[in-house]
């Protein structure tokens, strides 16, 4: 004869086995129907001079929103590389300003992405970079990490991270001497004005 008990756990094990198959069944539709939402449409492929035709026009856009800004930065404004059109024309010099520095990055089809402080390094960069044969290519000019990020074709790395290094102690908002720091995993070269904007 088979006692209560067992009749009760094996109703208790019936009972959990049913519960599990139910919440497992609800899973497996709620999977069907997320990969029905997340299904990818299909597009017809673009033949490739309509792609090429696409690349083209969107390099144009690209170039002509790069150069009104730079239209606009340079409005009014008088510098060195003013009306250079082209790297092997781009002088460097002690004499230059952060607007040539502007002016190299639009010539190399990129923008400045730093703030101001670090103009004057930048600078400096590139006149020891032009007394080692640089090229001039350049493609970022950039804070990164708290620190002054130059990206260039050279074989003088340990110049380019000289100058990184410097950048760690001079404010990327005002030029003055600064301090790294971190805040919340974010990174920072600032002086004591500047430390909490």
């Amino acid at each position: 004869m088979i006692k209560s008990n067992t009749i009760f756990y094996i109703g208790v094990i019936v009972l959990i086995i049913y519960l599990l198959t139910k919440v497992f069944v609800k899973q497996l539709e709620e999977i069907k129907i997320k990969r029905q939402i997340n299904k990818k449409p299909v597009y017809q492929k673009a033949i490739p001079e309509e792609q090429v035709v696409q690349s083209e026009e969107l390099e144009r856009l690209i170039s002509e929103e790069r150069n009104s800004y730079y239209d606009k930065l340079f409005a009014g404004k008088d510098f060195i590389n003013k009306d250079t059109t082209s790297l092997d024309q781009f002088i460097i010099n002690a004499e230059m300003n952060h607007n040539d520095l502007y002016k190299l990055a639009q010539l190399n089809g990129i923008k400045v992405e730093m703030n101001k402080g670090w103009n004057n390094l930048a600078l400096k960069l590139i006149v020891e970079l032009d007394d080692k044969g640089w090229n001039r290519k350049v493609s970022s000019i950039k804070e990164k990490f708290g620190e002054l990020r130059f990206y260039a074709e050279t074989d003088h790395e340990d110049i380019l991270n000289k100058y990184t290094e410097e950048s760690k102690t001079i404010c990327e908002i005002c030029g003055r001497s600064g301090e790294f720091f971190t805040i919340n995993t974010w990174d920072f070269t600032r002086c004591d004005e500047h430390r909490n904007s």
